[in-house]
């Protein structure tokens, strides 16, 4: 896995399942947390986000393997989400990277 595979990664897991997030709704408020890596949720309810997040985990698994890669490569990925915003941060062969999108259709 090369790190210029990471960039496709970052875009394509806030752009999957786009269609079906809370986002587009409403404002989440309170921080709902993922660890790719691990799984671990920094909240214990499950909800349509929670859910969500477990999806783009099993995706994030999926398409590293399918590149190639390890995930313990990695030294952080996760998945952050708060208010109108979804944000991924991945730490990859000492490179750090990040990518954001925020939601304007809140209501």
């Amino acid at each position: 896995m090369r790190k210029k595979d990471i960039n496709g990664i970052l875009y394509d897991i806030l752009d999957l399942r786009n269609w079906e997030t809370p986002l587009n709704y409403f404002s989440i408020p309170y921080k709902v947390e993922i660890n790719l890596l691990t799984g671990k949720l920094n909240v214990v309810e499950e909800d349509n986000v929670t859910n969500l997040l477990k999806e783009k985990r099993k995706w994030f698994k999926e398409r590293v393997r399918k590149l190639k890669g390890r995930l313990s490569d990695f030294e952080k990925a996760k998945i952050i989400i708060f208010g109108a915003k979804e944000k991924i941060e991945i730490n990859f062969k000492d490179t750090e990277f990040k990518k954001e999108r925020i939601f304007d259709s809140v209501y």
